[in-house]
């Protein structure tokens, strides 16, 4: 049986990250936690163990730059992709296949397309896994 990856959401909003866990684990290649509160942010990921962390980089509390500040920071955590998802620039302003890296991660524009979410998913869990 193939194992699933594990992947961490972490967004305020929890209608669009439970729905982004739905989508994800409908595929039947990923478990998904859902953690709405950047300020647990770090404990739920140690708890965890994610093998990629979905990012939202506008939150109450830490934004996602802190987060993943935080996340860089610890020896367990530090080797983990990342993907940061934003509201800040539009899929238009991404390139021509709607993401960026900007600031060391790949970013993604909201709202996400699911096609694009798992390309960019699988590149990252590949890359991971060569680095």
């Amino acid at each position: 049986m193939k194992t699933k990856n594990r992947i961490l959401v972490i967004d305020d909003d929890r209608p669009l990250s439970e729905m982004v866990k739905l989508n994800l684990e409908a595929t039947g290649d990923y478990e998904v936690r859902v953690e709405n509160r950047s300020v647990l942010a770090i404990s739920a990921a140690l708890q965890f163990r994610p093998d990629l962390i979905l990012l939202d980089y506008i939150m109450p509390g830490l934004d996602g730059g802190e987060v993943s500040k935080g996340l860089g920071e610890h020896p367990l955590l530090c080797h983990v992709p990342l993907i940061m998802v934003t509201a800040l620039a539009s899929n238009n302003e991404m390139g021509p296949d709607g993401a960026s890296h900007r600031g060391g991660h790949l970013m993604l524009a909201k709202p996400i397309k699911l096609a694009k979410l798992l390309r960019c998913i699988e590149q990252q869990l590949m890359s991971g896994a060569v680095a």
